[in-house]
């Protein structure tokens, strides 16, 4: 039992290693292996027995000295934090992400644009599985304010302009943390179009005062990154656990953690088992009826009717089922 706890506790010294000196996966296995015919073959040593923890503990130690800061040199999707300023019932969201997708040519717009509170009257959760995983997915909310349009509220790991993400570097606190406030299009031709990627969007269904109360909660948390940065964690604080957090805020049933959150490409279902998804549809049929990145690659090349369009096809797609 000792020998496989020490195994294990070389693992992660592996990955650690792998993330920080930028290793490739052969020499990784050779240090793995090696390792752990060191620990096999001198298991009587008390010192390389020690050794793995004893690395992992200085590392650990050193990880909590790392200091989040909004002072780096930005990835140009996340360069810049959203500023969201609301008086009464007017918002302003300045910094608002506008980028247009040509291929593999980006165009990125920093936008301010105002909406009002008295027209917020919809919430959709939209759900990216990672390469169609039944398991880790990516998350967002959006916004809808009628006439004015559908706002995106995507909470994302803010990547460095040489940094990738991955899961290892995320609990190594190499992310920070960011709130994009962005275009629908943008948000969802990103995923859809660039990326390839299942988009299901799943309608919520919600008083109007919930969900204006979790607009203005998001859009605090949004601004206060700015005097008080933070890491993106890739288990506590990623794009489906800090969305969580905020609606156990103003959600009279506590999601908390659960295999769904854990799981974010489950959250579907732990939207309709909670009776949360506008729809009388088993969800097997609204899991189908969800799908809408072939709705994005139809009306790509609309400029204003693009959100109209979209959700007006969605809707039809689920009366039909």
């Amino acid at each position: 039992m000792k020998q496989i706890l020490l195994i294990f506790i070389w693992v992660m010294n592996v990955s650690i290693l792998q993330h920080f000196l930028n290793l490739t996966s052969k020499v990784c296995l050779f240090i793995f292996i090696v390792g752990v015919m060191i620990l096999i073959g001198f298991r009587k040593k008390l010192m390389i027995n020690f050794l793995p923890p004893l690395i992992l503990l200085g590392l650990i130690g050193w990880l909590s000295t790392i200091q989040a800061s909004n002072d780096r040199e930005w990835h140009v999707e996340v360069a810049k934090l959203p500023i969201i300023t609301i008086n009464n019932e007017k918002i302003i969201v300045n910094n608002l992400r506008n980028a247009t997708w040509h291929q593999s040519e980006l165009n990125i717009n920093w936008e301010n644009r105002n909406y009002d509170l008295s027209n917020l009257s919809s919430l959709d959760l939209v759900v990216e599985p990672f390469n169609d995983s039944t398991l880790m997915a990516h998350t967002m909310l959006v916004f809808g304010f009628g006439e004015q349009g559908n706002l995106v509220v995507s909470v994302e790991a803010r990547k460095e302009a040489y940094e990738e993400y991955s899961l290892v570097a995320g609990a190594l606190r190499q992310f920070e943390l960011i709130y994009i406030f962005g275009d629908e299009k943008d948000l969802l031709s990103l995923r859809a179009l660039q990326r390839g990627s299942a988009l299901h969007m799943y309608p919520i269904k919600a008083d109007t005062e919930f969900i204006v109360s979790l607009f203005r909660d998001l859009a605090n948390s949004a601004n206060a990154l700015h005097t008080q940065p933070t890491f993106y964690r890739t288990l506590r604080d990623n794009c489906t656990t800090t969305l969580v957090q905020h609606l156990d805020r103003h959600y009279n049933q506590e999601i908390g953690i659960r295999f769904e959150t854990i799981f974010p490409a489950k959250a579907g279902t732990l939207l309709h088992k909670l009776e949360r998804m506008d729809t009388d549809m088993s969800y097997d049929e609204a899991h189908k009826a969800s799908r809408i990145e072939h709705l994005v690659e139809k009306y790509r090349n609309e400029e204003e009717g693009f959100s109209i369009k979209l959700h007006a096809d969605l809707a039809q797609a689920y009366e039909k089922l």
